[in-house]
């Protein structure tokens, strides 16, 4: 049955791909009306994966907006992704709030976009947690413990976890021992199979993987985060405002009800995009403030820094 149920995906995928690759091949007999790059942070993913996610993402823009979109990986480090932002000259990016934020104050970019999660949502959050059988109940019994987490930029993979754990009167960076490094599935599978005992990550990736196995006992969930805005799509000062608009709608005319739509929206995790503007992420950035995490210049508390 596992077999039968992979070959369909297969062969799904590839009917998809045909379909893509066929729009594909009659735009390129036409002249691109330019080029853009697309600039996509990996959390919470590897840069690999992020890439072939948004692949098919932008062959489809390259298709319905007649420019050439071309998508580049970036570094999940914020000082080199606000450094590829330069050397590149991207038109767009694609990051969490907390990346919009600095890239807001430093180029002026513009959010355009924000995802709409798979239950219909604008916002995320994360989770913290640990083996279905430790003794762990609650943040307090934390203490002293080994964090597995996969960057220290990740919102919902770290800062989230981080800002809940001050408002529960700790202090992370005295209490915790963090272990960065591995992404956010490899620290789910750590966890789940006993080789680690405590992580953070976003719930949805969790959620994802108790979609693929039908429960999840072999871990559980300790504490859970407020909501913070999802995803943003942003443009740049300089960004063709023609593009702008032509990307704007054909990301809002993604439909999941199409199947080659769908198969664009569903390597990203969402149910669809919806428009954004600053608005969307004040409250975000005050949090920021809030909680030591500074919005003035890159970069978490000095002692979390590599």
């Amino acid at each position: 049955m596992c077999k039968n149920r992979i070959l369909s995906c297969w062969a799904t995928g590839c009917f998809i791909l045909f379909l893509l690759g066929l729009g594909m091949s009659c735009n390129q007999n036409k002249p691109f009306q330019g080029e853009a790059k697309i600039l996509i942070a990996p959390a919470p993913f590897s840069l690999s994966m992020t890439e072939a996610r948004f692949l098919f993402l932008t062959d489809y823009l390259t298709e319905q907006t007649g420019w050439k979109i071309e998508p580049v990986g970036a570094p999940s480090n914020l000082d080199e992704f606000l450094k590829t932002v330069e050397t590149v000259k991207v038109a767009f990016s694609f990051q969490n709030p907390y990346f919009y934020v600095f890239l807001a104050e430093r180029y002026g970019a513009v959010p355009i976009l924000k995802t709409v999660s798979l239950d219909g949502r604008t916002e995320y959050r994360g989770v913290i947690i640990c083996q279905g059988k430790s003794p762990i109940k609650s943040p307090g019994d934390l203490i002293g413990k080994k964090i597995l987490v996969s960057n220290r930029q990740s919102l919902g993979g770290f800062l989230a976890q981080f800002m809940l754990l001050k408002d529960s009167g700790l202090d992370p960076e005295k209490d915790l021992i963090f272990q960065f490094g591995d992404t956010q599935e490899k620290i789910l599978e750590k966890v789940t199979s006993g080789r680690a005992e405590v992580g953070f990550i976003r719930e949805d990736v969790l959620q994802a993987m108790v979609r693929a196995k039908g429960s999840m006992t072999e871990v559980k969930v300790i504490a859970s985060t407020p909501y913070h805005p999802t995803h943003c799509l942003v443009k740049y000062p300089k960004t063709d405002p023609v593009l702008v608009e032509k990307v704007k709608t054909a990301l809002l005319k993604l439909n999941p009800e199409i199947p080659a739509h769908r198969f664009i929206l569903e390597r990203l995790r969402i149910s669809r995009f919806d428009l954004a503007s600053t608005e969307d992420y004040l409250t975000f950035s005050k949090l920021l403030v809030l909680h030591g995490l500074s919005t003035t210049s890159p970069g978490l508390p000095s002692k979390l820094k590599e």
